[in-house]
């Protein structure tokens, strides 16, 4: 079968849209009618209750008893066209994003299912077995697997894809290599840069290198910016979910990744992925997992990245805590424990000591010393969960004596008993949350005996007791828990880490023990860390390693500039572009100004030193420019094309002008400089500012 020309896929999608208006109409007149009876059903159902007799001598219970059945199938249907309705409503604009002729059937992959009047199906989800061939790394003989776990033979004469926006067909291509990528989309179908199709096609496959991994198999993938990473990293998330559909779901995957708000602008990258997205977490919300340390301040990552580049003093103490030669200290200290230096607190009730960290060492190392630290630990929480139950009754039993001695009538036995239970569980109510939590294991103790350095430990100390954690503690905390407790995620299956370059040793393997039931997909840039002070390498064990080293995202002239900074980190592929315009000025508010009036790019993120500067430069501009949004720290939503921020908020993020403030405050700062520069695509600003206001 011929492939369809331009206008004749036009016209194809006009006539889905066509049909997909019409049958949308159809569900939302169908739904308003079902709820409609739904409706009248209930309100029948509530009369039929009033008017039910006491002793059911009446027939109408046996009326209402045979309503149920039917508003529950109301109910049902009401569900299933609801959905639908979503449905269509959804696929609307974008009713189909690819196309692939197998055995000379043309079938259309979109986001869901969809059948015309005869029942014949117009666009195939792209989850359904079929579809898979959609995803091949190229045409011809191919198979695909059916649920029963058989292979179906199928040629694949042709793989087409489509860019589609509002309904209108803009751009499509054929490929025999599943593009994913949206920008590398662009490149191939542009017809100035048709040269770079077969490079195009490289990118791809050297991507899918990556997405196509076995899901079990730990990988560890390096690029500069604008190489794809966090596009693979959503690819490889839709590859996994078709290669295990029957067992992997997207709640079984976690994507670790920077900031909060980052996770809200990955939310509609991938749309192929449906309604259903995946969990998202950063590390400093890790913590929130383990309510032993609930009542505990930890500096946030913003906190933490401002204090390391106001106080250069915090560098040493943060560089040791991060460093792999305290990791390892601290675990063969953790190892130790086994035979010497376990730390208990004694566990207190509203009436003195209930159990003492003296008795608690004891049973610990003489009685219990031939388990593992770890069946110890949860031996003597069963231990004192008895001791709990015996103390219960103790001060239950001496409660109702005293109040059943009373002269006068205060209530009946029960009443008592029941007052006098109340009590004791109120009296040791406090011994019982630390016994569940396990807060008898003294964590933090521990944690400042595993400081060897004295300047160290006693700031450590110090922080402890203003209960002021800093960001560069929350890591050998939840080790030290993680690694005496065995605790670990049972549910997930695939971690996905993005700006991997930016997690000390001791973070990435805090994540690796607690989702010990996963295999691991990290992503990063060892030139693109955000933070004041260098980290040892990743350690990474029995991982694949892929490196990237072809850049598309920004124009050569931004990439050259790039590479400025770090010698040869790029080899640029892209669209060449405007020159970085480097400018100084007394008065960099009126430069940004006419930048803003002279130019009318499709996003523009300004980006200052820090979050007092954003403040102010958004206040001076906000009458003029009210389009513009002060991000803030705080914020979990991306959803702006005009943004002030301050630099340390910028990680991950694109924009296709970047107006980089304040770059005075970057001299002796080259790293951050290039990731700054790298969130540019198109048009890059810096702007020095050559004195105050």
């Amino acid at each position: 079968m011929a492939h369809l020309s331009l206008e004749e896929e036009k016209r194809h999608l006009t006539l889905t849209v066509d049909f997909l208006k019409a049958y949308n109409a159809q569900l939302t007149l169908q739904r308003d009618n079902v709820k409609k009876g739904i409706r009248s059903s209930r309100e029948e159902i509530n009369e039929e209750i009033a008017t039910i007799d006491a002793d059911f001598e009446s027939g109408n219970i046996y009326e209402f008893i045979q309503m149920l059945p039917e508003l529950r199938t109301s109910e049902v249907n009401f569900n299933f066209i609801d959905s639908m309705y979503k449905r269509t409503k959804r696929m609307i604009p974008k009713p189909y994003f690819g196309k692939i002729i197998v055995d000379d059937e043309e079938i259309y992959i979109g986001t869901g299912t969809i059948k015309n009047n005869d029942n014949d199906i117009l666009i195939y989800d792209w989850r359904t077995p079929v579809a898979s061939l959609f995803y091949e790394n190229n045409t011809g003989e191919l198979s695909y697997t059916i649920p029963d776990g058989s292979r179906i033979g199928a040629f694949v004469s042709g793989r087409r894809q489509f860019i589609v926006e509002d309904g209108n067909l803009l751009k499509m291509f054929d490929s025999d290599v599943y593009i994913g990528d949206e920008v590398l989309q662009n490149m191939i179908t542009d017809s100035s840069q048709s040269k770079l199709k077969n490079i195009v096609s490289t990118i791809q496959q050297e991507q899918n290198e990556v997405i196509r991994q076995p899901l079990r198999q730990d990988t560890l993938v390096y690029g500069p910016p604008g190489s794809g990473k966090t596009s693979l990293a959503l690819q490889r998330i839709a590859f996994l979910l078709y290669q295990h559909k029957e067992t992997l779901k997207p709640e079984n995957i976690l994507l670790v990744s920077p900031n909060e708000v980052f996770n809200d602008y990955l939310s509609d990258v991938l749309p192929e992925l449906g309604e259903n997205h995946v969990k998202n977490i950063t590390f400093y919300r890790l913590i929130g997992q383990f309510p032993y340390f609930k009542a505990r301040r930890f500096e946030t990552i913003y906190e933490n990245i401002r204090r390391l580049r106001e106080d250069t003093a915090s560098h040493d103490i943060y560089k040791f805590k991060s460093s792999l030669d305290y990791f390892r200290t601290l675990h063969n200290f953790i190892e130790s424990l086994a035979t010497a230096g376990m730390e208990f607190r004694d566990l207190k009730d509203r009436d003195g000591i209930f159990i003492s960290k003296e008795k608690l060492n004891d049973i610990f190392y003489k009685e219990l010393g031939h388990h593992t630290p770890n069946k110890r630990l949860f031996k003597i929480r069963e231990r004192l969960l008895s001791l709990y139950s015996v103390r219960i009754e103790e001060i239950k039993e001496a409660k109702f004596k005293e109040l059943n001695s009373q002269n006068k009538y205060i209530g009946e036995q029960h009443q008592l008993k029941e007052r006098a239970h109340s009590f004791a569980k109120d009296q040791l109510k406090q011994a019982h949350r630390q016994i569940m939590l396990f807060r008898f294991v003294h964590i933090e103790k521990l944690y400042i005996n595993s400081i060897t350095d004295r300047q160290f430990r006693n700031a450590t100390i110090r922080s402890i007791k203003e209960n002021d954690f800093k960001y560069e503690d929350i890591a050998p905390m939840l080790y030290i828990y993680i690694h005496l407790l065995g605790v670990y995620d049972r549910s997930v299956q695939h971690v996905l880490i993005d700006e991997v370059q930016d997690y000390s040793n001791m973070q990435y393997y805090v994540m690796r023990h607690y989702y010990r039931k996963a295999s691991f997909t990290s992503l990063g840039d060892p030139n693109q860390q955000i933070h004041h002070v260098d980290k040892d390498p990743l350690v990474a064990k029995n991982h694949v390693q892929k490196n990237l080293v072809r850049s598309y995202r920004s124009t050569n002239q931004i990439n050259a500039f790039l590479n400025s900074i770090v010698p040869d980190s790029i080899q640029s592929v892209s669209v060449d572009g405007e020159e970085v315009q480097k400018i100084t000025s007394d008065d960099q508010t009126e430069k940004i100004r006419k930048i803003l009036r002279t130019e009318e790019p499709p996003q523009v993120a300004i980006i200052t030193s820090s979050k007092a500067s954003a403040d102010a430069l958004y206040g001076r501009l906000e009458e003029e420019f009210p389009q513009f949004r002060n991000l803030q720290e705080e914020d979990t939503l991306y959803n702006q094309s005009f943004l002030i921020l301050p630099y340390y908020l910028s990680k991950g993020f694109e924009y296709n002008t970047v107006i980089l403030a304040d770059a005075q405050d970057y001299e002796a700062e080259d790293h951050i400089m290039y990731v700054l520069a790298s969130r540019a695509t198109r048009h890059l600003y810096i702007i020095e500012q050559l004195s105050e206001y």
